[in-house]
């Protein structure tokens, strides 16, 4: 039986502390295989050797026994499966990381949100870039995140992706034993219809004549929430949740906050109707203000 991989990316920060355990947690849960991948970035390499006069083959072959060595000592600090694997390279921390998870084929990559940079809260750079370059899943994880995940956030934009974010939300609140939230923030396109029109006529009257009334629309936007979720929620504590914000950022960000959630799951891509908001690239204008963690659904996972 061919078991799924979880990929996780470490780099001895307390970020990839957090999201090695995190890791080793689901992997035992869903009975997948753990690959641990360390990339050495090849730019401070090359920067180090010139510093000290010497080749970049000899310093890459100091850098690789030295790292492997500090590795094996950071990783016995936490418990990981029998089985697992550790892989070590050299090169561009991205690329590496993104070119690992297709050549593993990898179910899910793990990274921690605060890297060798020190960010104390929010997502680095090297972060959002794979959160949006992965070709699979990536549960981001915040430094010293308690363990295991209590109150998940699903933020559903009712597009095509929606059934793989719920279907994701739905495993990991049953493998934590967490609480969810459907949520979905939308505006009411009425008011985001112009004032004037283009040649002079008025928008409001358009908006009247074309547009159902709020409380209509309230009531179809909370049936597709509710269709959504339905055969996904059994068994699992749960609420539908419709939040009403021009901005969705925003209205996530808020709900996120107010209810102390630790995991906000999200698609990576939306798209936009009259009935509900665009998120585009919501997930990664998130990333940078949450301070818990994240898992961006992908649509070719």
């Amino acid at each position: 039986m061919n078991h799924p991989l979880i990929l996780v990316a470490v780099d001895f920060s307390i970020g990839s502390r957090s999201a090695l355990e995190h890791a080793a947690r689901l992997a035992a849960k869903q009975n997948a295989r753990l690959h641990i991948l360390h990339v050495i970035d090849s730019l401070a390499l090359s920067m180090l050797a010139d510093h000290r006069g010497e080749s970049f083959d000899s310093a890459s072959r100091v850098a690789f026994e030295s790292g492997r060595k500090s590795l094996d000592v950071w990783l016995a600090r936490s418990p990981l499966p029998a089985g697992h694997e550790i892989t070590i390279c050299i090169g561009n921390p991205l690329h590496e990381i993104l070119e690992h998870a297709k050549r593993f084929h990898a179910s899910l990559l793990v990274v921690g949100i605060a890297g060798a940079g020190g960010n104390a809260s929010g997502a680095g750079s090297t972060s959002l870039k794979i959160a949006r370059k992965s070709p699979v899943n990536v549960l981001l994880v915040r430094q010293g995140h308690p363990q295991p995940f209590t109150k998940v956030v699903a933020c559903l934009d009712l597009s095509d992706i929606t059934p793989k974010v719920v279907q994701a939300a739905r495993d990991i609140a049953i493998q934590e034993g967490a609480a969810v939230d459907w949520l979905h923030v939308w505006n009411d396109p009425g008011f985001m219809m112009p004032l004037i029109g283009p040649f002079g006529e008025s928008g409001i009257g358009m908006a009247t004549d074309e547009m159902p009334r709020h409380d209509e629309l309230a009531a179809r936007v909370t049936a597709q929430l509710h269709a959504a979720v339905q055969e996904a929620a059994a068994g699992l504590t749960a609420r539908e949740l419709l939040k009403e914000d021009a901005r969705a950022g925003h209205g996530i960000e808020q709900h996120v906050t107010e209810t102390s959630a630790d995991l906000l799951v999200l698609g990576a891509h939306g798209h936009s109707a009259l009935h509900y908001v665009l998120l585009g690239s919501t997930p990664e204008r998130l990333l940078a203000r949450l301070t818990c963690s994240m898992l961006v659904v992908k649509d070719a996972s």
